[in-house]
């Protein structure tokens, strides 16, 4: 046999198993990368639903603070109110001279508080479009007691124990909502601790 020969031979043994093991190579290649962007896509999307949920239950506890300083407004205004129809002099004046301070703090209050409503259903509905999906109902729970919570700033004859509307057919004390807000904040964090630590 010729050099030529075998040198061809050769050649034509080395095209017959590198094209295989080439286009193996590039398979394999190929599959890994798809794996290592599914995994960054993976890690991105939770990324994102933690910040979603920290977002709500951050938005919550503004909420709730906004909430009880506006009712602490409402019944500081309520008892400037009762002191100007005192018989006394002395309590007439000095409400008549904190009446202008106790209403702009009480209107600050309240629309402190109701921004912090807006914020919560915003952090909600993050929520619901970037999941998970596990997270939906115990933020809108957060959500709906959240907008009843804001009624102890609204009026300056709120009482705490007044029965106000939780369904349309429902009333229960003011006092069941601020417990049952409380409440739907330890579900959501369950919830959510539940929900990133079985990943």
């Amino acid at each position: 046999m010729s050099i030529e020969t075998i040198t061809s031979l050769v050649t034509a043994a080395v095209a017959v198993v590198g094209v295989p093991a080439v286009y193996l190579q590039a398979r394999a290649a190929r599959l890994s990368a798809e794996a290592a962007g599914r995994a960054q896509l993976q890690h991105t999307r939770r990324t994102s639903q933690h910040a979603a949920s920290v977002e709500v239950l951050t938005a919550a506890d503004e909420l709730k603070r906004a909430c009880d300083n506006s009712g602490s407004a409402t019944s500081w205004l309520t008892m400037i109110y009762e002191d100007q129809a005192s018989d006394d002099n002395i309590r007439r004046q000095r409400a008549a001279e904190q009446r202008e301070s106790a209403e702009q703090r009480q209107e600050e209050a309240f629309d402190h508080a109701f921004e912090a409503f807006e914020r919560l259903v915003k952090a909600v509905a993050r929520v619901e479009l970037e999941g998970p999906d596990a997270l939906i109902a115990s933020a809108a729970r957060l959500a709906d007691l959240g907008d009843l919570l804001q009624l102890q700033g609204r009026s300056t004859d709120f009482d705490e124990d007044r029965l106000v509307y939780v369904t349309e057919h429902d009333q229960q004390p003011f006092t069941w909502v601020v417990s049952q807000f409380a409440a739907a904040r330890s579900t959501f964090i369950l919830d959510t601790r539940s929900y990133f630590n079985d990943i």
